[in-house]
């Protein structure tokens, strides 16, 4: 395990710069057994260099979050109310004909930049995220669409050090039981994502504020 940089354009983040991202946020109620598993895996990750996302009450998602995709064209500043309405329309417009779904998350897995589940089965996810691309490139054009978040997954948490992810995926695998959970997507959140790099915790944090809740179906 590596620290993790967050990128823009396929370049390193400029610390507190926001950008635009489409999320699929978690949620108690509705996604219990995620948030079950994540908070069974935080005091895991105290023992590493690894800033947990979900929050310290059990029901607290904190910022856990599916990325469906970033408007990587330009900083959210430089998208005037004009511009986001626009994004909003064009999500709304796209995902009206997407259906809700059920699919699964899991196991906990550390990886080169922290820990993840990955999404299984992950066709409706698939799906989802290509129709977020699409309402993105008809909002903003090819031009925003220059993020590559590899395959689907919420992350538990981002590494701020180096660490052998060996022993880490070890104690996951040992200590947290069960290994699966259902994820419910019903909506998608466009957010004003930011990155910060933390000088006292010698990593990355993010911060995001909300635009606008897209339901799906309409």
């Amino acid at each position: 395990m590596e620290p993790f940089t967050p990128k823009f354009q396929g370049r390193p983040w400029v610390s507190g710069m926001r950008v635009l991202h489409v999320y699929v946020l978690p949620r108690a109620g509705a996604d219990d057994e995620l948030l079950s598993i994540a908070h069974a895996c935080r005091p895991i990750l105290a023992d590493y260099p690894i800033d947990p996302q979900c929050g310290s009450d059990p029901t607290d998602a904190g910022l856990l979050h599916l990325t469906g995709e970033m408007l990587a064209d330009v900083p959210s500043d430089e998208y005037d109310e004009t511009a986001r309405a626009q994004a909003v329309g064009a999500l709304r417009a796209e995902l009206a004909g997407v259906q809700a779904f059920t699919t699964e998350v899991g196991p906990p897995i550390g990886n080169v930049a922290g820990v993840v589940l990955d999404v299984w089965p992950e066709a409706d996810t698939v799906d989802l995220i290509e129709r977020i691309r699409s309402a993105i490139r008809t909002a903003r054009g090819d031009q925003a669409l220059r993020h590559s978040g590899g395959r689907p997954h919420i992350s538990l948490g981002y590494g701020y050090g180096s660490a052998s992810s060996d022993p880490l995926n070890g104690e996951l695998r040992n200590k947290v039981v069960p290994r699966r959970a259902t994820l419910f997507v019903d909506r998608v959140h466009l957010l004003d994502v930011a990155w910060t790099l933390d000088e006292e915790l010698g990593g990355w944090r993010m911060t995001w504020e909300p635009v606008a809740e897209i339901p799906l179906g309409g």
